[in-house]
């Protein structure tokens, strides 16, 4: 079922106080990092001089970019734990207000993870920015594509092999007026979702259902199975043979 909400594209989290949050995991792990390529230098200067020192630096530039994407996770990953065992996130309505405990908790969490999926988007190996959002306690499987698509970082289940095509949304959460949504988004095994279409938060994408390219669904949508969607918001097109029994 379908509710009389329509969707509002745009950055669900907008307030700027936990900035904060950003600084105490950088600098930690500007720190180490510093700490691992300033012993590179001296070791291999000391042993083979300038010309192998600069020969291997690419290499060695890369692994320290990699050393501190993980330091970054890791504590972003205790703080995560630390906000969780004080309030656990859950679904529902709340009022979008800091003396709400629900969205003051919720703007920490999101602040933490949007930070540490768009570092991760910097990475030359596409599937590194899978790796947080799996830690983040998403159910996301190896063999689902999400490349190039945005993704909230709770409530959120992904099937095998479904597809998010390049520039897809997928909300868990979104501001109305003045009220945070919170519902569970499931897509199912082997659906697929369309380049820029937007899933609100609520959806449930049946096995083997297609949105169609530039479409949204409605909160609390349920896209059948075998079916193909299109529009704003998303109505049934076509079934795919192959699909009925």
């Amino acid at each position: 079922m379908s509710t009389n909400f329509s969707i509002i594209e745009g950055n669900n989290l907008k307030e700027n106080r936990f900035f904060i949050l950003k600084f105490l995991m950088i600098w930690p792990a500007i720190f180490f990092t510093s700490i691992n390529l300033l012993s590179y230098f001296e070791f291999l200067y000391q042993i083979f001089g300038l010309s192998l020192l600069l020969i291997f630096l690419p290499g060695q530039l890369l692994l320290n970019f990699g050393i501190f994407l993980l330091t970054l996770f890791s504590f972003g990953k205790i703080y995560l734990i630390i906000i969780n065992l004080i309030h656990l996130p859950k679904e529902g309505k709340f009022e979008c207000s800091l003396k709400d405990k629900d969205y003051f908790f919720y703007c920490m969490r999101t602040t933490i993870k949007e930070f540490i999926v768009k570092t991760y988007d910097y990475f030359p190996l596409p599937w590194a920015k899978i790796f947080p959002l799996k830690f983040f306690n998403l159910t996301i499987p190896s063999s689902a594509g999400v490349l190039d698509s945005y993704i909230d970082t709770d409530f959120i289940e992904l099937g095998e092999e479904s597809i998010l095509g390049e520039g897809a949304i997928i909300f868990s959460s979104l501001i109305l007026d003045d009220t945070l949504l919170i519902k569970k988004t499931v897509i199912q095994d082997r659906a697929t979702i369309g380049a820029y279409s937007i899933v609100a938060p609520g959806t449930y994408v049946e096995e083997g259902s297609i949105l169609g390219m530039g479409s949204y669904t409605q909160i609390n949508q349920i896209l059948e199975k075998g079916w193909i969607y299109v529009g704003r918001p998303a109505r049934k097109l076509k079934q795919i043979q192959n699909t009925i029994n």
